[in-house]
């Protein structure tokens, strides 16, 4: 059953997206209204700072006081400070001067001194400001005593009226709020809409590439200009890529195939050949039939061998790695290879000679390494038409030993350098079959040091001849 998304991806986007930008435009709103109202309010604390400003400096140039806070009254009608209160008392507690519509009292009908006027009464020096409740209302008072601690002026501005208009914020930043919220919520639907559809169309097209069902004559440059447009090009660059390896590997399979039949079918014919020679030929001197019958050997013998290395082949290029790796004396291993070569004469006439240092220790599978480097013995005299030939230790480099084997023949044409570990590619087909050859040697010998951890190349040695240089790890001495 297919997977029903109840809510699209579009809204998933959109949803939070419109939260996120609503809760960014309240914390800021928040933010900036609370600065405004504080700003508001030092105004305010200035202005009551500045009426018992006035008071002492009226105080000190001695005009009279209460002529003075009638003054500053007249001043505050249809102000932010009309419910001003203004008392102004002398050291005894004695009211000097009075706005009579709103006394500011020290003491309560018992006596009793109000705690927060207390502490203000006792303050000296220059005018303090701080909220307290005064007669059930909360207010804003100033206080600031004379400096010959005569005079004593408060000034109060209970929260009401006119005071809390100048506190509140301009109604028409909730208009703005709401126009911006607005805004912030249909951007955020087009946005996430142009997203969930790149979305969908990248989807589709991983559905497409999952399927196998994606046309051919896709163009990589109708995807956005964006990050999932760069995604949906870098799938379809994959997805082409994966087409042309399964091609490649299709053809190359199908060419060994070819090859491999090919290669089969000459041992095949020339056994069947000789084999209904002799059967149809009754008279066939024994000489003859003898002789027929070693051809056919031989070839059998051959065919035996290339089963054999196209099944080591095909084994070493799927496992990749070869498990169970053992420590190998590569001077031992040179040293008997040299043996091995001039008792078989395996080199034919070539001269083989190694440079390999005591205690070069590789890890790699013996049998395997042997019939590698045989393999580049029966290379070299078979097709390079030299003398000589070496394998030689040319250094230790990033855990890996690097050597070479070269020889002195006629090398090979740079075109072909690069094909020379291919399967069943020969450089002179018919030369190298006339000499026994199947195509299959480099191969299984590229093969074999990949298997071990190393890498092999090829090229022409600037003293003639072909130089192979390749590499196994490093086992440190004990």
């Amino acid at each position: 059953m297919a997977n029903k998304h109840i809510v699209r991806l579009h809204w998933k986007l959109f949803f939070p997206i419109v939260g996120l930008l609503w809760l960014i435009i309240g914390i800021t709103i928040t933010y900036f209204v609370m600065h405004e109202r504080q700003r508001l309010k030092y105004n305010l604390e200035n202005r009551l700072v500045n009426v018992n400003n006035t008071i002492i400096d009226a105080y000190d140039r001695g005009v009279d006081l209460q002529s003075t806070v009638d003054f500053i009254m007249l001043f505050t009608v249809n102000t932010a400070l009309d419910p001003l209160r203004i008392t102004v008392y002398d050291d005894a507690g004695n009211m000097v001067a009075d706005n009579p519509a709103a006394t500011i009292l020290l003491r309560d009908s018992t006596g009793t001194f109000n705690p927060g006027l207390k502490e203000l009464w006792e303050k000296s020096g220059n005018a303090t400001v701080q909220d307290m409740a005064y007669n059930n209302k909360k207010s804003m008072i100033s206080s600031r005593m004379s400096d010959d601690r005569h005079i004593r002026s408060f000034a109060a501005l209970p929260y009401e009226g006119e005071v809390l208009d100048f506190l509140s914020v301009d109604p028409m930043i909730w208009i703005a709020v709401i126009v911006l919220g607005v805004v912030s919520s249909v951007l955020a639907y087009f946005g996430s809409r142009a997203i969930s559809r790149n979305v969908y169309a990248l989807k589709d097209f991983a559905q497409a590439i999952a399927s196998d069902k994606l046309p051919d004559d896709v163009d990589a440059s109708q995807f956005s200009q964006d990050e999932l447009g760069d995604v949906s090009r870098n799938l379809l660059s994959l997805y082409r890529d994966k087409i042309h390896a399964e091609q490649e590997k299709m053809l190359h399979e199908r060419q060994i195939g070819v090859n491999v039949s090919h290669e089969l079918n000459t041992p095949v014919g020339i056994i069947k050949g000789y084999i209904d020679t002799v059967l149809n030929d009754d008279n066939m001197p024994e000489e003859v039939r003898h002789k027929f019958l070693v051809r056919v050997q031989q070839n059998a013998d051959r065919l035996v061998s290339l089963v054999n290395d196209v099944g080591m082949v095909m084994r070493l290029q799927e496992n990749g790695r070869i498990a169970g790796s053992v420590t190998i004396d590569f001077h031992l291993l040179a040293m008997r290879l040299a043996e091995d070569i001039a008792q078989g004469h395996l080199a034919d006439n070539m001269e083989f000679e190694y440079d390999v240092p005591e205690g070069c220790l590789v890890s790699g599978h013996e049998s395997l390494l042997t019939n590698a480097l045989l393999n580049l013995v029966y290379n070299s005299a078979k097709h390079s038409g030299g003398t000589k030939m070496s394998l030689c230790w040319l250094r230790e480099e990033e855990g890996m030993h690097v050597f070479s084997f070269a020889d002195d023949g006629v090398g090979v044409d740079e075109e072909h350098l690069g094909r020379l570990f291919d399967l069943f590619y020969r450089v002179d087909s018919g030369r190298s079959r006339k000499n026994g050859g199947s195509g299959l040697g480099l191969a299984l010998v590229q093969r074999i040091i990949t298997a071990m951890g190393g890498k092999i190349s090829v090229d022409n040695a600037s003293t003639g001849g072909l130089r192979f240089t390749f590499t196994l790890p490093v086992v440190p001495a004990a």
